[in-house]
């Protein structure tokens, strides 16, 4: 895109492809938070770099385009997504003219090393406007601001799920049957807007009970249907921010898919600090709340099945000999014997005290290892394997 057109859409606040006005057919839901708190930045005359930052489908553009409305004037939005060159984005943004006091700058994180770059000049040069960074990974500049958006609270996240449930279904409601199911997906879906609206979307096809079944079974049901993402998938969106690591990254980044819930990875691991220092950058990483002094962090569910879905050999790459089976870890042989039990996903997740979603990973592992393709042959191992503990059982 030349630098003229990109000046045009700056001055008419237009985006390159979703844009403002997209944003008027999807009203954000519990935001006000932090809304309130990107007008706070922005208040302050010693913010002139704010980058708006969090794990993909958070909801970042939208919340970015909600504050566009807010101010009702005087900011521009361009979208990077899909452009060759950043040289041209500053070809425009150093036009002369009025391009307004704030520029916002969505999907950031394809330009890093040329924002980083050329940021620090465009601002020295042009000292009344400020910049909003809507992106995955800060730039760490010096004067950098940085707010981390997190997931939506449950409150918020079922109302968008029924929303977005209205659109394909007219007839679902919270109260009814359907609607039960609603918080057990929003939390499997770790409350992420992108994934709760993939989620939904699949109601055309499936009922809820079926799409959370589905879902706790691992299968890969989060895409499709009518977004303001640019990922039509939740696995496309987070194979984007994999595919921008390093060789070492992504080993420990697979490395720490391993860990059930909150984890410390400095403890004994001998994992670089700098690399985990990326993978929180990155998003790929969260840190939680800890009651002790060490910082603690853990993978959203999504992001964790994505990364083992990375140790599953692709079906060519099967040996077309006799079927083997790989050592069950002993968590492994405790969720197997569940299994055989006829236990679901969510009573193994009860009995054993872990994440549904970590549930879900261990019984997948289990029929991976185990050369499985259902959970009765998990239940015939067990019966040829451990006979006794079975029967005691």
């Amino acid at each position: 895109m030349a630098s003229g057109q990109i000046q045009s859409r700056l001055s008419a606040g237009k985006g390159a492809r979703s844009g403002p006005g997209a944003a008027a057919f999807a009203p954000i839901v519990g935001r006000d938070g932090e809304l309130g708190l990107l007008r706070q930045q922005l208040a302050d005359p010693s913010v002139r770099l704010l980058t708006m930052t969090g794990p993909a489908g958070v909801g970042k553009t939208r919340l970015a385009l909600a504050l566009m409305e807010d101010l009702a004037g005087g900011s521009q939005f361009l979208d990077l997504a899909g452009h060759e060159r950043a040289e041209t984005v500053f070809e425009a943004l150093s036009a002369p003219g009025e391009t307004g006091r704030l520029i916002i700058l969505d999907q950031a994180e394809h330009f890093t090393e040329a924002l980083a770059a050329g940021l620090p000049r465009l601002l020295a040069e042009r000292p009344r406007i400020r910049v909003l960074l809507v992106s995955r990974e800060p730039l760490h500049l010096y004067g950098e601001r940085v707010l981390r958006v997190p997931p939506l609270a449950r409150v918020a996240s079922v109302e968008l799920f029924r929303q977005r449930a209205v659109a394909v279904r007219p007839g679902f409601s919270l109260a009814s049957a359907d609607g039960a199911e609603a918080d057990d997906l929003c939390e499997l879906l770790d409350d992420l807007p992108l994934a709760i609206e993939f989620a939904a979307a699949r109601l055309k096809l499936f009922r809820p009970r079926e799409l959370l079944n589905r879902l706790r079974d691992g299968q890969d049901v989060l895409y499709g249907g009518p977004t303001l993402s640019h990922h039509s998938s939740m696995r496309e969106a987070i194979g984007w921010s994999y595919e921008r690591l390093t060789g070492p990254e992504q080993a420990v980044f697979r490395r720490l898919a391993v860990h059930e819930d909150a984890f410390s990875p400095m403890a004994g691991t001998g994992i670089a600090p700098e690399i985990v220092e990326t993978l929180v950058d990155k998003n790929l990483l969260v840190p939680v709340a800890s009651p002790g002094d060490e910082p603690r962090f853990r993978m959203l569910n999504a992001v964790r099945s994505f990364s083992r879905d990375l140790h599953s050999p692709e079906p060519a790459e099967e040996p077309r000999t006799a079927p083997h089976t790989q050592p069950l870890t002993p968590r492994e042989q405790e969720v197997a014997m569940l299994v055989a039990q006829g236990m679901t996903n969510r009573q193994i997740a009860r009995r054993l005290g872990i994440a549904e979603w970590t549930a879900v990973n261990h019984v997948r592992n289990v029929m991976r290892k185990l050369n499985c393709t259902s959970r009765v042959n998990v239940a015939g191992w067990v019966i040829r394997e451990q006979p006794v503990a079975t029967a005691l059982d």
